[in-house]
């Protein structure tokens, strides 16, 4: 067969995986079963690579079965150490081998395609994993987890719950249920939901380390210390080097001296979120040698006291700025002296060619030292692929900026100006992203009651991972904001800590503003008795031409696209970013 040609290549791409990686062990280091196939799996699941390839490295090629076996195990490695792209051709081999590796082979793809941000991608190639093996409960989270990337919410939870009742043992299916559950409803929910499979399966090292997770961003810092310490131990007893080693780095990271109060996680509130408050991060130490998927949380700050006197409005906008950078603009009239603003209305469509992002292989890092402290948000490139814009209450009084698309290319970003009357800020990146990247001043409009609301951005890092954007899909519940605010919009697409300057999109693609915050229920119904739902703004589109000293200008509109298209489209434009004191 054709195939036989292939073999000196796989087995050479192995060495020179080893070779790159600078992990091969002696060929007889790693004891274990007799069949080398059988001892890699096992290594690639305790997170020993080297050992893994090295038992690959002695593997007798009998058949195209065992080069399927091999090219999956191989992708599993690359897989494992943020290399999707690389993965990727090898499970495509893997696939074409052997039909007996047809499951293994599809459910690498989709893993890999989701690393990629290729949603489309990932979610046929998991489909097509589940036509081969119904029951592979793998591929039903990679679908759940592009449901979740897209926004769509009851999808993803029903799957989950279908998962969860299946295979009520599974570690995995507990895990991604309960940081799905914290990103809809906030960390407390997905601590109620992992602590009961906890307490059914006390040695599960992955439920603990998330669990840890979920504590912390819940604000129970002891509790989270004393899950995560727990995780190490049965990491280390497990023989999963790598993940106990970035459970130490981080327990070292929060309490270097071992002495961390209990009396602080009793005095914070574990049900509390301030969604317009974005995401304070410490970099994880263990990032250097841990894959994303597995880093520990970040260190984040309690939140700052009200100021003595001061009662703080419902509605969890930030503080005027105290500093201004840039030119000063000119005051803005009162609601009552300007006309209404209406969103333009749309040209006919015309077709567009959806462009495809391309991901880089391993994204790069953000310029930050391991353990520092930094503040998050969102924000969309503009045309010219230079400038980017964001809420001011992300970047004020911030030293050091920097930012990463969705396809994994970070710059350094300066602040250029930010506005005295609308919570906006405007970056200057040190060399543009490619033009295909950035929003076109003509696709930028004024929002509508009614239509489509999609926010993308760079929420909750922590459970959702910083690497890619993440979609919330709803409708402009109402064109103006609270109190009838005509620079602000409402919208039921849900918005998060991480969310703020984040672009909201309409399905063709247009920039109908940018999020900012969302109301405080609680605190509502804390002052008024009357529980309300959230209400999720965003600053018009308007107002950030306005921002720009630019004048709207009509394009011709394209046609609506699906939800993953969009994404796809959209995927270099959305960015992290990232700031430092």
């Amino acid at each position: 067969m054709l195939i036989r040609k292939f073999v000196p290549t796989i087995l050479g791409l192995v060495l020179a995986a080893a070779t790159s990686l600078a992990v091969m062990a002696d060929d007889h280091a790693a004891p274990g079963p007799k069949d080398p196939l059988d001892l890699a799996r096992s290594m690639i699941e305790a997170e020993q690579y080297e050992k893994a390839l090295a038992a690959l490295k002695v593997v007798e090629i009998e058949d195209d079965t065992t080069v399927a076996q091999i090219d999956v195990l191989v992708g599993r490695i690359f897989l494992a150490i943020g290399k999707p792209a690389k993965a990727l051709d090898h499970f495509e081999h893997a696939g074409l081998s052997s039909l007996d590796a047809e499951a293994d082979a599809d459910l690498g793809m989709a893993e890999a395609h989701l690393a990629l941000g290729d949603l489309a991608k990932a979610k046929k190639t998991a489909l097509d994993a589940l036509k081969s093996d119904p029951d592979l409960v793998a591929a039903h989270l990679v679908l759940a987890r592009v449901d979740q990337r897209l926004g769509r919410a009851a999808d993803a939870l029903a799957r989950l719950r279908r998962l969860q009742t299946n295979q009520p043992d599974s570690d995995d299916v507990a895990v991604v249920l309960a940081r799905y559950l914290a990103i809809q409803n906030g960390p407390a929910a997905g601590v109620t939901e992992l602590q009961a499979f906890v307490d059914r399966n006390p040695s599960s090292a992955v439920a603990l380390d998330t669990l840890g997770q979920l504590l912390w961003a819940a604000g129970r810092k002891s509790d989270a210390v004393a899950a995560r310490t727990a995780a190490q131990q049965f990491y280390a007893e497990g023989g999963q080097d790598g993940r106990a080693a970035a459970m130490a780095a981080w327990l070292k990271a929060v309490d270097p001296q071992d002495k961390l109060a209990p009396r602080e996680a009793k005095e914070e509130d574990p049900a509390r979120e301030e969604p317009d408050e974005d995401e304070q991060e410490g970099d994880d130490p263990g990032k250097g040698a841990v894959p994303p998927e597995k880093r520990a949380p970040a260190v984040e700050p309690s939140a700052k006291p009200a100021e003595e006197g001061h009662e703080p409005d419902p509605v969890l906008k930030p503080p005027p700025a105290t500093a201004k950078i840039g030119p000063k603009e000119p005051p803005k009239p009162q609601a009552s002296q300007r006309a209404p603003v209406e969103a333009a209305p749309l040209p006919p469509p015309t077709q567009k060619k959806i462009a495809q992002a391309v991901a880089l292989d391993h994204p790069e890092p953000l310029p930050f030292e391991p353990g520092t402290m930094m503040m998050t948000g969102s924000g969309i490139v503009l045309e010219g692929g230079r400038q980017i814009i964001t809420n001011r209450h992300v970047v004020e009084g911030m030293r050091t900026v920097a930012v990463r698309n969705g396809t994994g290319h970070v710059r350094k970003a300066r602040i250029v100006k930010m506005s005295n009357d609308d919570d906006l800020a405007l970056l200057e990146i040190d060399s543009p992203f490619p033009e295909a990247a950035a929003m076109p001043l003509s696709s930028i409009l004024d929002p509508a009651t009614g239509r489509a609301a999609i926010v993308m951005g760079y929420p909750l890092i922590n459970l959702l991972g910083d690497e890619q954007p993440a979609l919330t899909e709803g409708i402009i519940s109402k064109a103006n904001g609270l109190g009838n605010d005509p620079d602000t919009f409402q919208m039921t697409a849900k918005i998060n800590k991480g969310n703020s300057g984040g672009p909201v999109f309409d399905k063709r693609g247009h920039l109908l503003g940018v999020a900012v915050g969302k109301t405080d229920t609680a605190k509502i119904y804390q002052k008024s008795g009357v529980m309300v739902e959230d209400v999720n703004l965003g600053i018009k589109g308007g107002r950030i031409l306005a921002f720009l000293g630019k004048k709207p200008v009509q394009e011709t509109a394209p046609p609506e696209m699906s939800l993953e298209d969009l994404y796809q489209q959209m995927l270099p434009s959305a960015v992290l970013i990232a700031a430092q004191k």
